[in-house]
């Protein structure tokens, strides 16, 4: 997997004699060369308006590389998730925006409840708790099992209480990297009558996704986590949800409505009504980013050629290969903890890990300042796992002597053992430096 590396131009940079080393791809992943020209060409080549708006020699071009339906971005996202129309890629600014979109077009009723875990990325918690606050819906976190991992048993007593219209989960946790077993998960909630939204923002750059076997409603994901360009992010929303289909929803149905409109998503309007253009038109308001969406295409085309089952495969060697290490030297230390799962295929590229430690703080800037290592430290946007595990203002204690700091090494298909051995070798001499061991 290491030729690889050759196409990211970043990781060819140096700095004091060393290269970098990229631990931070949850939050977001590096950029090929194919991608980098994808969005260089559109602005050298053809930097205009396309879809309905201009019929032009740079609309004509803009137009069929995201539209085109053989070899446009949006068919070739559809097939990378193996969505049936690619009606059903509706483009967003990133996975933030595709779920809030949920969050305030789907027809929720009085009553309804929104059930979420209880490790949810704010993106995915935040729009609902506000929808809460406005009396527009009830939410409830199940959490996880005494394993760390996914409870079915707890899931299905839950929905066979009644009254849950949404299931909302993240698929992978951007905190620990365990998946849940979202296929189950549709499957119970598809028979007690509520519907799936998947955030799966950690889950499409890493695994293969076939949203028809799964069977989810609706899922959500950004390019920028996924080798892609910044400032775009996909949903997947069923036709029968959208009116993309054959028909429109019936009244009273299950149905996602825009939730910002203008320019771009009307039919006709006249001073006192409107008319809305069918998906995905009707639901990507204002100018697009269409260099984005352009790359978009040349991002799943680079990592199909990658292969998602290696890139898993290269993420569970790497991570299994650390957590032995890290494990082996502080497993016992009583300072050192490894969150979620402790089989490290369970978490994907994701090893997470608590120091509590007095001044634990600051660790992540020295492994920059040491060995150019780039690592991610604090909540990860988690903040209601750690305020319910740790308790409120756990970041601000009283003592140095009560510090603690979360730290997330998250790893990619380019990174490589010799990293992964100069990471441990750094830590530990920081562990050494502050007299941890």
């Amino acid at each position: 997997m290491e030729r690889y590396r050759n196409d990211f131009p970043s990781l060819g940079q140096r700095r004091d004699g060393k290269p970098p080393i990229y631990f931070d791809n949850a939050c977001t992943t590096l950029v090929p060369q194919p991608v980098i020209d994808a969005i260089g060409e559109y602005y050298a080549k053809y930097p205009g308006c396309g879809g309905r708006r201009s019929h032009h020699w740079f609309a004509e071009e803009v137009t069929s590389r995201v539209e085109d339906e053989t070899a446009g971005s949006r068919r070739q996202i559809a097939d990378f998730i193996h969505a049936p129309s690619e009606k059903e890629i509706l483009f967003a600014l990133n996975t933030t925006h595709a779920l809030n979109a949920v969050a305030l077009g789907f027809n929720f009723r009085e009553g309804d409840t929104v059930l979420l875990t209880d490790r949810e990325h704010n993106s995915n918690l935040i729009p609902w708790l506000r929808l809460q606050a406005r009396g527009g819906v009830n939410v409830q976190c199940l959490p996880m099992g005494a394993d760390e991992e996914f409870d079915l048993d707890a899931l299905e007593s839950r929905l066979k209480a009644g009254g849950v219209r949404l299931v909302s989960m993240g698929f992978t946790s951007n905190f620990t990297g365990y998946t849940i077993p979202a296929a189950e998960v549709v499957r119970l909630a598809h028979r007690y009558g509520a519907r799936v939204l998947l955030d799966a923002a950690q889950t499409a750059p890493h695994r293969g996704i076939d949203v028809g076997a799964l069977g989810v409603d609706m899922l959500a994901f950004s390019l920028h986590k996924m080798c892609g360009p910044r400032g775009l992010g996909v949903l997947y929303a069923k036709s029968e949800l959208t009116g993309a289909g054959a028909k429109p929803p019936d009244e009273g149905a299950d149905r996602l409505d825009p939730a910002v409109l203008g320019g771009g998503t009307v039919a006709d309007a006249t001073c006192g009504g409107y008319s809305l253009l069918a998906a995905p038109e009707g639901f990507e308001a204002g100018i697009p980013n269409y260099p984005a969406q352009i790359a978009a295409g040349a991002a799943v085309r680079y990592l199909g050629g990658v292969g998602m089952e290696r890139i898993a495969a290269r993420e569970r060697e790497l991570n299994g290969y650390l957590t032995a290490e890290l494990l082996k030297r502080y497993g016992d230390a009583g300072w050192f903890r490894v969150f979620g799962p402790q089989d490290a295929s369970k978490r994907g590229g994701v090893l997470t890990f608590e120091v509590r430690r007095p001044n634990s703080t600051g660790i992540a800037t020295e492994l920059d300042k040491k060995a150019n290592i780039m690592v991610r430290d604090g909540v990860f946007c988690v903040h209601s796992y750690f305020n319910g595990q740790f308790g409120a203002g756990w970041q601000r204690p009283k003592s140095h002597r009560d510090h603690r700091m979360v730290y997330r090494v998250s790893l990619y298909f380019y990174n490589t053992l010799e990293e992964c051995r100069t990471f441990v070798e750094t830590l530990d001499a920081i562990f050494a430096e502050r007299c941890y061991i």
